[in-house]
């Protein structure tokens, strides 16, 4: 019985499921937050500052999270992360908008 049990936890474990948290720590608003992964783009607009979205989805193919910002002054910045995504595993974590315009991903 425990093995019929663990079926579905390892399935969902690995169903390449991307769920991540991205929060504004840029000590602004930004006007639009766009996050994206082979085959999905989330794309969000005014998000204040200490402000959570969450965006979901399901990689088509193997590639690295990007992020790009547009401040409410009307500058823009792209960025890519270090994080790998995959269709089989996914990617689950929070990512943090830091001042500096950079970002920090903290995977689960």
């Amino acid at each position: 019985m425990p093995i019929l049990m663990a079926i579905p936890v390892l399935t969902i474990a690995v169903s390449g499921r991307t769920r991540i948290v991205l929060v504004n720590e840029a000590g602004r608003e930004l006007r639009v937050l766009t996050a994206r992964i082979p085959g999905e783009e989330c794309v969000f607009e005014k998000v204040p500052v200490h402000g959570r979205v969450v965006c979901q989805g399901r990689a088509n193919a193997d590639g690295y999270l990007s992020i790009d910002l547009e401040l409410t002054d009307g500058g823009k910045t792209g960025l890519e992360s270090t994080a790998f995504v995959n269709p089989l595993i996914g990617l689950r974590g929070v990512v943090t908008v830091n001042a500096d315009g950079g970002i920090r991903v903290q995977e689960d």
